[in-house]
């Protein structure tokens, strides 16, 4: 061990530095301090950390890997770098969801006493309960393979269990509206809803005729808005916080951001609700809650209470006007690119997968298109050789 005198803003302090002793692999534990008044003090110091290091309490104990762990100490130190890697919005759902679904029965046990069978009834009784039961599984799935790699455990029980497919809701919920329930809805908002909230009504008729998603809505800014030009620019969005709060991130994916072209009548009602509002400089909020952000339920919320006192767009969320722009833009002549494009899917192939029931439509109507070109009534001889 060894003390010095240094300087330091606060003037001459003193250093300590020496060995703690070794580590149970055999490495030597260093310890360094400064900023003490006295030597005595830094002295002081050191001899106390010598004793919690011989008792591995110290900060300076080499932490070791134990050979096998619980559920719960992988997901804990698998969290600790995951938490770096995506969207705090990402994050609260992913822990939401092995907090409430894994921990509970699996958080206690060792991985080394997972058994096929217990992990078998534990899949089927979540196949019974969920949908999209495969979701939450593949979280618990990849702890117990990182088990497999740091050799806790030889062989992954994954390896013999049955994955059963997942159960199709046969009461699924309406997706969209078509065009006269879309005009019965319009017609409500125009005519009724717009004198009760006026905000929420210019944020739910924006949804409707933009196809835009709920946290580009609550993002939107008064300066991603061109009055002159009739477009609106999507450059972010709003997450959802670990702790119930809000914040602005990235927009979904990179061609997410793109520029949409806004028809006069609702370039008119968003105008009208820009001369009402009192938060009207570049930065503030289109819709907000006294200059803040909207909780991101909160349109899902407007839209309830317009079913619920009008009977129009029963069943469907902010998220199925979406779906909604997307069938009646289809039906209306819309390419699936030129959709995918406004909605801002990274590519076709996804527009293809979430709208498959749409453009298998679209493809029914057009199959007998080329019929056109043939002579009605009229068969081609063929000449014989």
């Amino acid at each position: 061990m060894q003390i010095k005198e240094v300087d330091s803003k606060r003037g001459k302090t003193y250093e300590v530095v020496g060995y703690l002793g070794q580590n149970k692999d055999g490495t030597k534990a260093r310890a360094k301090k400064r900023g003490f008044e006295t030597k005595r003090s830094a002295q002081q110091w050191f001899n106390n950390e010598k004793l919690l290091f011989m008792n591995g309490e110290s900060r300076y104990n080499k932490k070791t890997t134990p050979d096998v762990m619980t559920i719960q100490e992988l997901y804990d130190m698998w969290l600790e770098t995951y938490q770096h890697t995506v969207e705090e919005s990402t994050l609260g759902k992913t822990i939401k969801t092995v907090e409430l679904h894994i921990l509970p029965q699996w958080g206690s046990v060792l991985v080394s006493d997972i058994k096929p069978i217990d992990l078998q009834r534990y899949i089927n009784t979540l196949q019974g309960q969920m949908l999209h039961y495969r979701k939450v599984v593949g979280h618990l799935r990849r702890l117990v393979a990182i088990a497999v790699r740091m050799d806790m455990i030889p062989v992954d029980p994954f390896t013999k269990v049955e994955m059963p497919k997942e159960r199709r809701n046969p009461n699924k919920p309406k997706q969209f509206m078509d065009t006269v329930e879309f005009m019965d809805f319009v017609d409500v908002l125009d005519s009724q809803y717009k004198k009760i909230n006026f905000q929420a009504y210019v944020c739910i008729r924006l949804a409707a005729f933009t196809g835009m998603r709920t946290e580009e809505l609550l993002a939107l800014q008064w300066k991603h808005v061109d009055f002159n030009g009739g477009y609106i620019s999507i450059v972010q969005a709003l997450g959802r916080g670990l702790r119930g709060g809000t914040y602005l991130k990235g927009t979904k994916s990179k061609s997410s951001q793109r520029t949409l072209k806004i028809d006069s009548g609702m370039l008119a009602i968003l105008s009208d609700w820009y001369e009402t509002t009192a938060y009207k400089t570049q930065d503030d909020f289109v819709f907000n809650n006294e200059g803040k952000t909207l909780q991101i339920g909160r349109p899902n919320k407007w839209l309830h209470d317009v079913s619920e006192q009008y009977g129009v767009a029963v069943g469907l969320s902010m998220h199925k006007l979406r779906h909604t722009w997307a069938t009646l833009a289809l039906d209306q002549g819309a390419s699936v690119k030129q959709v995918q494009t406004y909605l801002g899917y990274a590519d076709v192939s996804m527009t293809l997968n979430v709208y498959s029931d749409i453009t298998k439509r679209a493809s029914d109507e057009t199959g007998n298109v080329l019929s056109k070109l043939t002579t009605k009534g009229h068969t081609k001889e063929h000449k014989t050789l």
